[in-house]
């Protein structure tokens, strides 16, 4: 395997924070784990609510030097208003 992603600080359960908060709760909480220069990565995540987690990791996999990423969920949380 040549890398992958790392929570390098602890975060609060997203399940009752609001979009923001979700944001800020996740900003700067994953880290790459290697290189990726030029790679198409494919994130993979059960639940997409906010795509905040989604986000926050395709942010390090850029800083990491990933070209591109696709994101992959089991469901789609929607707000039923």
């Amino acid at each position: 395997m040549r890398g992958g992603l790392e929570r390098i600080r602890p975060t609060e359960s997203q399940a009752c924070l609001s979009q923001q908060e979700r944001v800020a709760n996740v900003r700067g909480a994953f880290a790459a784990t290697g290189r990726f220069d030029g790679q198409t990565v494919l994130l993979v995540d059960d639940v997409c609510t906010t795509a905040a987690t989604l986000d926050a990791c395709a942010r390090a996999l850029k800083r990491a030097g990933a070209a591109r990423m696709a994101a992959l969920t089991v469901s789609r949380a929607v707000n039923p208003r």
